[in-house]
């Protein structure tokens, strides 16, 4: 309980489908990027960037329509975590966060209520 931030300043909704699709997609240019994906926030209009930047091959985004509640914001994480988090959901997540440096928290919105994902960030330079 004490990994589990109480509050949050930036949640973001998404069809997990989507979220793991363009998580995949990004996670072929990660593999070459020390497997660092990026996501932004941008809650005006509500959208999720998920992007991954490899040397050789170039950069990769995709955008998802997301329902945002708080503040725009940028985090990044390990490829690996991060697809294995949505491996095992369905239908929406909400990720909870409070800063790029701060650990993200997946919850599914429908479904085990009391299913809580933690996964630390990575931090890079954007």
């Amino acid at each position: 309980n004490q990994l589990i931030p109480a509050d949050f300043s930036t949640k973001c909704t998404v069809n997990v489908d989507e979220f793991k699709r363009e998580t995949r997609i990004a996670a072929i240019f990660a593999r070459d990027g020390s497997g660092i994906i990026r996501l932004q926030i941008q809650n005006s209009p509500g959208q999720l960037t998920v992007s991954a930047r490899a040397d050789e091959i170039g950069d990769n985004e995709g955008k998802i329509d997301a329902k945002v509640e708080g503040e725009s914001s940028k985090i990044a994480f390990n490829s690996r975590y991060l697809q294995d988090v949505l491996g095992v959901l369905g239908g929406e997540v909400a990720l909870e966060m409070t800063s790029a440096s701060s650990q993200g928290v997946f919850r599914p919105v429908d479904g085990a209520k009391d299913y809580v994902h933690v996964v630390m960030p990575m931090f890079v330079q954007w």
